[in-house]
């Protein structure tokens, strides 16, 4: 079946084994459908609930967290003399097989969630075809089309399948979505030449394009997949899933801490083999087990997903989809948008923008508001409705994007057509040809007269008038009138605009010659308009530090327009062409790029190849559009965005992020919330890694020097997934901070530990020292019964004796330190719960260079996450046997004890909520030091910078003076 746009309708019936009088039988057609399939595009392959959740149970961090959770259970089983299993054993393990499975859910949960969205999208009315089968027309779905079908196709219905045209009426298509080019493509049933350009098969229908006006029947050619829109689908759906950069830096960052928590764990086992008693080797096992879970962040990837997950409802309320998580942060990292020009940056319709008018180029305001109302102006305004064949249904036009401008400036013009119609009949018409570039109508006016009109191309209208309107008088045409006409013309047609001409003529009988003799009376220059979203969101754009190049299959004149009205370029050497790009080899483009603004005249390969230099540059591309046209590129960029209103199942099933208004300026709420999320990703790490940096830090010095751990596993996995988890859970359901859009975008290979290794190390090493003191005080607890008994004066004598005593059992090596380790243990583990508390909202990751003030602020939900974390701890302190048993800790369980200031629990309590406070105030100074340093160095260089100024433009006075003395 190839090449059938060549063979004659004979030859064609032939070959199809169709009839095209009857139409196929219902039995055939049936048979066929079973045969070959339905007529539907491919769709992506989705990947089971199943295999995602399994996915997540891989990544190194959960591997690492596995293997602790076995030697968990293996160590003290073989270190017990008779193998002996008690539920103690077993509860370290309990809680880390928990952590493993509940982040493996969350990611599962919403990665499901954002596919549901996008299903939803897709749920929308079916396309329907109006077919012949068995001499009956009727209306069936158009999956249900079969190789062979005769269809019929009239104005504003989609094309259902490839159709070899077999009749054709004025039948006008529009192709852009295959093609890029946005004036419709007049249709015919004729045999044409071999060719392989789709814009050239001119009795060929594609699927899904858009029939503007008109008439035609088809027969099916090609359904389904075998399409040209099937091909592309097809394309892409067999594309494999692209890894995000959000993705490639997670699984970095994630190999990189198990890599240092494995190094940590084995360097620390094998100090204490070599130093202390080989016997203990399985509280060693233990101890180097707890640092493995103290390095790593076990809740960082349910708080990036809840993250993304928060941003991904708040883009959905802001017409945004988003098919994947990961494609937000994307969004907010691109520096480079490659947008197509039909649709996205421009209407996709066409409008008058300037007239001829008088001899004179009228822009439309100035033609609505200045020109009198005439005579002339009468004829002209009823020249653009009458000879017209556009039509309205429902309150929505359809027909052909040239008449609907003409219908959209005269309503502008207070004029209904609809009424213009009935009041002024056609009685004669001569349609639209190719070959005649002109559609003529005789409508009968007032008083009954006969008026020919007459609208087409400029050119040939000039060559069917004698006489021109000239200031509302009726004058010969000279050639002088002529040539005015053409450089005014010209004039238009630089500026990219269709240049459309109109005449007109009384006529008393139809016999007379009805396009002859005909009186000029003026012309209009349209173009596709831009949308002045898209000039906003260009604006936004370039504020973000994000270059915008526009790529479409229109000509090079009409793209610099477009750009020159959109402020996205001015001159001809920011425009590269087809048979330009053509000539470059892939490193010649990748070196010209930087330079180019537009590419026009592209086929889809060329928008493949044009993304893909961009990315080869170091480039993070976002590419948009909605047509078929634009799938295989919306595939290959870093971020594929496509419209949802006017963009096609391909460009959808293709792109990452859909916007639902097709608003090309709601794409940078989505750059807004992806930097944000950035960010907020980069503050959690700083909180959980900092924490994690001090629990190592504290954790090897005390148990080096004690041969004990000051943290179980169990206590460090509560305060990293319960109380780091909530602050980190605030910190991502804070308010989204709209100064990150005047913030450069990030670098594609940039580590997401850039710029946070000084917060990190000051989280960390304040925290430490906190953690370190808050042990040794805690353990003093267990002197104070001896010490409380004391005089006043004698307490005052032996205070430095107490202090020595404590600091004479860190330094021993004695075997029964349970109470020691209990209370010291106790007040760590309040410090570790309060002091995040305190400091995190903090941690704002500043730039100062883009910062006026301290921004003192803390969110609702951060506040809110500080009171839950802080409840959960109270509560765990409160179960008697539960804090004893599963934590280790002194727990709190007679309230008489808050009454003795002295008691051991006071001690502890008091002592660790000081020490809490050392993170917080080094850090609250640190910051204000930064701050005001920077500032003050910075306002010292601007003073400079002035004094140096002054200095210049005083030198160059004073040449000018002694200038004007020599000239003197």
């Amino acid at each position: 079946m190839d090449n059938l746009e060549q063979k004659t309708i004979h030859e064609v019936q032939q070959e199809l084994n169709t009839n095209i009088k009857t139409g196929l039988s219902n039995q055939t057609a049936s048979e066929l459908l079973i045969k070959n399939g339905k007529n539907e595009l491919a769709k992506n392959k989705q990947t089971p609930a199943i295999l995602i959740f399994l996915k997540s149970l891989i990544q190194p961090i959960q591997i690492v967290l596995f293997i602790a959770a076995i030697i968990s259970v293996i160590a003290p089983l073989i270190s017990s003399k008779h193998f002996e299993v008690k539920f103690d054993d077993f509860i370290d393990f309990i809680v880390i097989m928990g952590v493993i499975l509940l982040d493996a859910t969350l990611e599962t949960v919403q990665q499901i969630k954002a596919r549901k969205s996008v299903d939803a999208l897709k749920s929308l009315s079916k396309p329907s075809a109006v077919v012949l089968r068995d001499s009956i027309v009727k209306e069936i779905d158009a999956s249900e089309l079969v190789v062979g079908d005769i269809v019929i196709l009239e104005a504003g219905k989609y094309v259902p399948a490839d159709l070899r045209l077999l009749e054709s009426s004025d039948c006008m298509v529009e192709e852009s979505i295959l093609t890029g080019e946005s004036v419709p493509v007049e249709k015919s049933s004729r045999p044409i030449k071999q060719t392989n350009i789709l814009a050239e098969k001119k009795n060929i229908c594609f699927m899904s394009t858009f029939v503007t006006s008109g008439r035609a029947i088809g027969v099916v050619i090609k359904t389904g997949i075998n399409t040209e829109i099937g091909k592309i689908s097809k394309t892409i759906s067999d594309n494999e899933e692209q890894v995000t950069p959000l993705e490639k830096k997670m699984n970095r960052f994630s190999y990189l801490i198990s890599i240092l928590a494995i190094i940590i764990s084995i360097f620390v086992f094998i100090s204490f083999m070599i130093s202390s008693n080989k016997s203990n080797w399985a509280t060693y096992l233990m101890i180097s087990i707890t640092l493995a879970i103290g390095v790593i962040p076990e809740s960082l990837s349910a708080i990036v997903s809840i993250a993304l997950s928060f941003a991904t409802k708040r883009m959905a309320k802001n017409n945004v989809i988003v098919k994947k998580l990961e494609s937000i942060e994307t969004l907010g990292s691109v520096n480079v948008i490659c947008t197509d020009k039909t649709g996205t940056l421009t209407q996709n319709k066409m409008a008058i923008k300037k007239l001829i008018w008088n001899n004179e180029i009228f822009l439309t305001d100035e033609f609505i508001n200045k020109t009198k109302s005439e005579q002339a102006k009468d004829l002209f305004l009823k020249s653009l409705v009458l000879p017209n064949d556009s039509i309205t249904e429902n309150d929505e036009r359809i027909g052909d994007p040239t008449e609907l401008a003409l219908v959209d400036f005269a309503e502008q013009m207070q004029i209904d057509e609809q009424e213009f119609r009935k009041k002024y009949p056609r009685i004669f018409e001569i349609p639209f040809d190719s070959e005649r570039k002109l559609m003529t109508t005789v409508n009968v006016l007032e008083n009954e007269q006969q008026f020919v009109f007459t609208k087409g191309a400029l050119d040939q209208i000039l060559k069917k008038c004698t006489k021109i309107f000239i200031n509302n008088k009726v004058v010969k045409l000279t050639n002088t009138h002529k040539k005015e006409i053409k450089k005014l013309s010209t004039s238009l047609s630089d500026d990219a605009l269709r240049v459309l001409g109109f005449g007109v003529k009384q006529i008393k009988t139809q016999d007379q010659k009805t396009e002859d003799d005909l009186i000029f009376i003026g012309a209009v220059g349209m173009i596709d308009p831009i949308r002045k979203e898209a000039l906003i969101a260009i604006q936004q754009a370039k504020a973000a530090g994000i270059k915008t190049i526009m790529i479409t299959g229109d000509h090079a004149i009409t793209a610099l327009a477009i750009a020159r009205d959109l402020d996205l370029a001015y001159t001809q050497y920011e425009v590269m062409s087809s048979e330009k790009l053509e000539q470059y080899t892939d490193q010649e483009l990748e070196s010209a790029i930087d330079n180019i603004k537009i590419f026009a005249r592209v086929n889809p390969e060329h928008k493949v190849r044009i993304v893909q230099a961009l990315q080869k540059k170091g480039y993070i591309v976002s590419m948009t559009g909605d047509g078929v046209n634009d799938a295989p590129s919306l595939a290959i960029a870093d971020i594929g965005v496509a419209m949802g209103v006017s963009g096609t199942d391909v460009a959808k099933q293709a792109a990452d992020v859909i916007l639902t208004n097709d608003d090309l300026n709601t794409m940078m709420v989505g750059v807004l919330e992806g930097r944000n999320v950035y960010q907020k990703i980069r503050r959690a790490i700083v909180l959980l890694l900092g924490f994690n940096f001090a629990n190592v830090i504290s954790i090897v010095t005390i148990s080096l020097l004690l041969k004990i751990s000051p943290l179980t596993a169990t206590n460090i996995l509560f305060i990293n997934l319960v109380v780091d988890s909530c602050l980190a859970f605030g910190i991502g359901m804070s308010p989204i901070d709209r100064t990150l859009l005047k913030n450069k975008p990030q670098l594609r290979n940039k580590s997401i530990l850039n710029e946070i290794i000084w917060p990190l190390f000051k989280v960390g090493l304040s925290l430490s020292v906190a953690q370190i003191i808050s042990f040794i005080i805690g353990m003093s607890a267990t002197n104070l019964d001896y010490y409380n008994n004391l005089s006043s004066y004698t307490k005052a004598q032996n205070w430095f004796l107490f202090i020595q005593q404590n600091n004479q059992i860190l330094l021993s090596n004695i075997e029964d330190m349970h109470d020691f380790v209990v209370f010291g243990r106790t007040s760590i583990f309040i410090t570790s719960i309060i002091s995040p508390i305190l400091f995190t909202h903090l941690i704002k990751l500043t730039n100062w260079k883009d910062t006026k003030k301290i921004d003192w602020t803390i969110s609702k939900p951060l506040i809110y996450s500080c009171i839950i974390a802080l409840l959960i701890s109270i509560i765990v302190f409160s179960i008697p046997v539960f804090n004893s048993k599963v934590f280790g800790l002194a727990g709190i369980n007679d309230t008489k004890t808050y009454i003795n200031w002295s008691s051991k629990n006071m001690w502890i309590l008091f002592s660790s909520l000081a020490c809490a406070l050392i993170p917080f105030t080094f850090i609250l100074i640190t910051d204000a030091i930064e701050f005001y340093s920077y500032h003050l160095s910075n306002r010292t260089w601007e003073k400079r910078q002035k004094l140096i100024k002054q200095i210049i433009d005083q030198e160059q006075k004073g040449k000018l003076r002694e200038d004007k003395k020599n000239q003197g």
